[in-house]
């Protein structure tokens, strides 16, 4: 995964990050290196997870067993395993490739209805592929709706200003004129709302795979370059989890 730190400006350096409870991932994540984790260090992990799962209740009722299963949920969706990683960022590109060319292809008339049969249609695409696990599917169809969301903001008139990358999946609207455009961010938008998604600031955490840009972080302020579409790291100031996206009119 290729991603460059850039440092945000010195008022923003200065500030202190936000206090985060004490967590297991906030004493052992190495910052920024989410990719490469010794299975006895990932064991360990997923232990200390139960154990403050089980805090939580103050130890009284509730299964083990459950609480390791979800341990495992927890730290397999902040620290992914190498083949998690591998699986996750296919789908995505996958999906997201299906998902660009219905887009590209609605030409008149665009609505949340068309937007959603889109959707639809490009995630049973990648569902009878038989490639991905389900809750691989459902993790990059989650981060996807979140990318859409974020773009929206930016869909206004003088869309020429921004770059192919900026414009992401709707790509292919760029060139269609300020009404088709401004059609378009409304539809969006509403799907967006359909779907329990905002449009507006969307928070972006450690684990999920997202494509390339700048993320800041939401503690600190330090920023992150995602060259490609690639998994978020931790925050390599803070170890924060927690991000957002910084778009090129920001």
């Amino acid at each position: 995964m290729a991603v460059k730190k850039t440092r945000p400006t010195a008022t923003a350096r200065d500030k202190t990050p936000t206090e985060k409870k004490a967590t297991a991932l906030d004493v052992h994540a190495s910052s920024g290196q989410m990719l490469s984790m010794p299975s006895q260090d990932r064991q360990r992990l997923i232990e200390e997870a139960a154990y403050y799962i089980a805090a939580r209740r103050g130890f009284h009722g509730g299964d083990p067993v459950q609480d390791w299963i979800e341990a495992e949920r927890q730290i397999n969706r902040v620290l992914p395993s190498p083949k998690q990683q591998k699986e996750e960022l296919a789908a995505y590109e996958k999906f997201r490739s299906e998902l660009t060319t219905l887009l590209a292809s609605l030409r008149e008339g665009v609505n949340a209805e068309n937007i959603q049969h889109a959707f639809d249609t490009a995630l049973e695409k990648i569902h009878t592929a038989g490639l991905y696990a389900a809750d691989t599917i459902s993790k990059i169809s989650d981060t996807t709706k979140k990318d859409m969301a974020n773009l929206v903001a930016h869909m206004e008139p003088g869309w020429e200003k921004y770059s192919a990358k900026t414009t992401d999946l709707f790509e292919a609207w760029r060139d269609r004129g300020n009404s088709y455009i401004a059609n378009a961010a409304a539809a969006v938008g509403e799907w967006s709302k359909q779907v329990g998604t905002k449009a507006e600031r969307q928070v972006y955490r450690s684990g999920e795979v997202t494509y390339g840009g700048t993320l800041e972080c939401n503690a600190c302020k330090e920023r992150l370059t995602l060259e490609t579409a690639a998994h978020i790291p931790l925050c390599p100031a803070c170890r924060n989890t927690e991000f957002h996206r910084i778009h090129a009119t920001d």
